[in-house]
């Protein structure tokens, strides 16, 4: 059996028809950028995520920077972060004199670690913003964050690039800070056919500062009130993902299900499952497992036709980009651990409890 990491084209199929009518419409419509669609779509993703802006813009990455600077950040100033995300996550800011200071984690959810945090942010001068990552689908300790930023006069930035739809004791993450920064990119649990982004938030000053860094700077047309970017989000995309969110709910739904199977499944083998906090709904963008024998189990299911990848491998402060931040080997080591043991098995809304008992019987083959 062949069981792909990802199978975009499946999941493509149960929708195709409604996306090939979309597409037709916004194509005869013939508005194409910055439209009606985006402002239906940034309306729908503020309400469902329960705060006041949305801003729809080019990607991920660019939600970061554009929230980020949105909210005054200047070259020389510090955020925080966490060290085992993808690289956007301090790159987005950094390009632009901004300096990521790390954080370690926590070793069951992967999130920034919040008795690290508070230790940071007591020695550490000049830190304007934190940036938590919801990694892999799981909410952070934002109760405890928030009071600890709070208390020390730093802005949050929530990551929420993996985390469409998850919750933090009851309420959806991307509304506890004072912006969040979501990702559409295709394979994430609300993606679209391209690179597509949005940053969120309640303040009437961020939202208005970042309307102007998306778009060249413009206040009105032909106003250029401050520089800014081309980063907007187009019509088409928008439109798919208007539709695509009416079904999110159900698809976060099905990846819990399958997170129930492969739980059921490789229960008594000796890999470390996820964890799911109590006061957490997983959204499961990604199924990552633990394990000393990550290397050779990796390949052992490739050669059973089993696609795994690993998020991530190395470490933002082991990146040679970042050497310039002085870290070294050791100065992380829930981080670094975890980056030496994780690997990500397949998850996407139409896999199928076979393919499911598919893998897991070739984990629990591999470990007899």
């Amino acid at each position: 059996m062949i069981v792909k990491m990802f199978d975009l084209a499946r999941d493509h199929r149960e929708i195709k028809n409604k996306i090939l009518d979309i597409t037709e419409k916004v194509l005869t419509d013939g508005e194409f950028i910055l439209g009606k669609e985006v402002r239906a779509f940034e309306e729908a993703f503020a309400r469902y995520i329960g705060v006041k802006h949305a801003v729809g813009v080019g990607s991920g990455t660019d939600a970061i920077k554009i929230a980020g600077l949105a909210s005054g950040l200047e070259k020389g100033d510090k955020v925080v972060t966490t060290p085992n995300t993808y690289i956007a996550t301090a790159m987005s800011l950094s390009l632009h004199g901004i300096i990521p200071v790390l954080c370690d984690i926590e070793t069951q959810t992967y999130n920034m670690d919040p008795d690290r945090l508070d230790e940071i942010l007591k020695k550490e001068k000049g830190i304007k913003l934190c940036i938590p990552v919801h990694l892999y689908g799981h909410p952070c300790h934002m109760d405890e964050i928030v009071k600890i930023c709070r208390n020390r006069g730093v802005g949050i930035l929530e990551d929420a690039c993996q985390a469409h739809g998850s919750l933090y004791k009851g309420k959806k993450v991307g509304g506890f800070g004072d912006a969040s920064a979501f990702s559409f990119y295709p394979t994430k649990n609300l993606g679209c056919y391209g690179d597509a982004g949005m940053l969120l938030t309640d303040s009437d000053l961020v939202y208005e500062n970042a309307l102007m860094l998306r778009n060249h700077g413009q206040s009105a047309r032909h106003a250029h009130t401050i520089e800014g970017y081309n980063s907007r989000l187009d019509e088409l995309q928008a439109a798919i993902l208007s539709y695509k969110l009416e079904h999110l709910d159900g698809w976060n739904a099905k990846r819990q299900v399958i997170a129930g199977w492969y739980g059921k499944g490789l229960a008594g083998t000796p890999v470390v499952l996820p964890k799911e906090e109590p006061w957490a709904y997983h959204v499961y963008h990604l199924f990552v497992l633990r394990t000393k024998e990550r290397d050779k189990l990796m390949k052992y299911l490739a050669d059973k036709g089993v696609t795994t990848l690993i998020h991530y491998p190395t470490p933002i402060h082991l990146q040679e980009a970042y050497r310039f931040l002085g870290y070294e080997r050791g100065s992380f080591p829930q981080a670094e651990t975890a980056a030496e043991e994780i690997v990500s098995l397949p998850m996407y809304p139409s896999l199928s409890e076979e393919e499911v008992g598919y893998v897991c019987d070739a984990i629990r083959t591999f470990y007899a």
